[in-house]
């Protein structure tokens, strides 16, 4: 499962917890969206972020299988989603209130965040922004179509019809652009058909050059084996 996901009904939102986000907004540090379509390498590149820069790595599909193996209403909500090939619409309050908590839990050490997979609509987009922070680096990653179903098929055995692979990557795609459009300004679009170790290193120069970070050691010595993922 990539990312967040959305499609056709929605289900009903659940009511929401208050969050003291003090420790996140009294020490801020480096924020990161990291998005792109399956077979983009979201996640080789999200690991060498945080292996590289120090930053926590929150793959938002993590916390959604995570949540979804709990016995609560949110837990029960994801699962229905999942079993449901993801016919059914997550709140995206879910989704942000998910990713507080696992900030909250890391902000006491954290260098930085990425939100890999984050995010995939407008309005999770502009929750975040409003109840969390803003983001300081928006990193696209971006292939041609082809290649992105050819790796996606290759990493699912070839158990899906290519065709199906297709489609799914062209609403991800659409929805993708859609809940990024207004940070143009913060967004840096890495094409991802170089290998992994050439593509990570005009990641972390292009979030070096944002945030005024000092270049780390060359990433391409460190990952002669990295698979794209």
């Amino acid at each position: 499962m990539g990312g967040v996901f959305t499609c056709l009904e929605e289900v009903p939102d659940l009511q929401r917890l208050q969050y003291d986000m003090t420790p996140i907004k009294s020490n801020p540090v480096p924020i990161v969206w990291l998005v792109g379509p399956p077979g983009s390498g979201r996640t080789t590149q999200g690991q060498a972020l945080s292996e590289n820069l120090g930053f926590e790595n929150i793959k938002i599909s993590n916390l959604l299988k995570d949540e979804a193996e709990k016995e609560t209403d949110r837990g029960r909500i994801i699962k229905d989603s999942m079993s449901n090939n993801q016919s059914k619409k997550l709140p995206d309050t879910l989704v942000v209130d998910l990713i507080k908590e696992a900030m909250l839990q890391k902000a006491p050490t954290a260098k930085g965040f990425v939100l890999n997979g984050f995010p995939r609509t407008n309005k999770q987009a502009t929750l975040f922004v409003k109840e969390i922070g803003d983001v300081d680096v928006v990193v696209y990653l971006y292939s041609e179509t082809q290649v992105l179903v050819t790796r996606t098929q290759e990493k699912r055995g070839g158990r899906v019809d290519p065709e199906t692979i297709k489609r799914d990557i062209q609403n991800c795609i659409k929805e993708v652009k859609d809940s990024v459009s207004k940070f143009g300004a913060k967004m840096e679009k890495i094409h991802t058909d170089a290998p992994p170790g050439d593509v990570y290193g005009r990641i972390e120069a292009a979030i070096n050059v944002r945030l005024n970070i000092k270049p780390s050691a060359s990433f391409n010595d460190q990952l002669p084996m990295m698979q794209e993922l």
